[in-house]
């Protein structure tokens, strides 16, 4: 884990300004949970920190450095959206592998296969990884969805509402 700085962040779109002038600071190691209505910026707040929003003022540093402009791949985040997002036509298994194969990474398919294994026992779907995604109830999606996070290992976990 690393640690997060956001200072005097503004997004707005439009006319509705969902994060107004927002400073936080989430030390390395630390759990944070925002909570508040809808509309109240919390989602936005997730996806400027993953950078699949750019901030209209502001900046946002990640593990020291500034993240602002970066694009999400070099911020070492792993979201979880609140829809899961799992690839219908994969099993669970290669759902959970999936971010390992990516050319970035360059793991031995050894390698996926232990954390793969590792993570699916965490998440307590051991016995569902051959199954397609499309054939689990919402909670076996939900873990499968938080698992792949999980199995990144990223410096960062985003979760909204799993």
């Amino acid at each position: 884990m690393t640690d997060v700085h956001i200072k005097g962040v503004t997004k707005a779109f439009g006319e509705h300004v969902a994060v107004d002038t927002l400073d936080l600071h989430v030390a390395d190691g630390e759990f944070v949970v925002l909570l508040g209505p809808t509309g109240a910026g919390k989602t936005t707040t997730l996806r400027l920190i993953a950078g699949l929003e750019r901030p209209d003022t502001g900046s946002i540093h990640i593990g020291g450095r500034d993240a602002t402009m970066l694009s999400p791949a070099e911020r070492d985040t792993a979201f979880v959206f609140q829809q899961y997002s799992l690839y219908p036509h994969l099993s669970v298994y290669d759902n959970l592998a999936f971010p390992l194969r990516s050319p970035a990474r360059r793991l031995s398919e050894d390698a996926v296969h232990r954390r793969v294994e590792d993570v699916a026992r965490m998440v307590r779907i051991h016995h569902k990884l051959s199954n397609r995604s499309t054939k689990l109830s919402g909670g076996e999606m939900q873990r499968v969805a938080i698992g792949r996070a999980l199995v990144r290992k990223p410096s960062i976990y985003l979760m909204d509402e799993p």
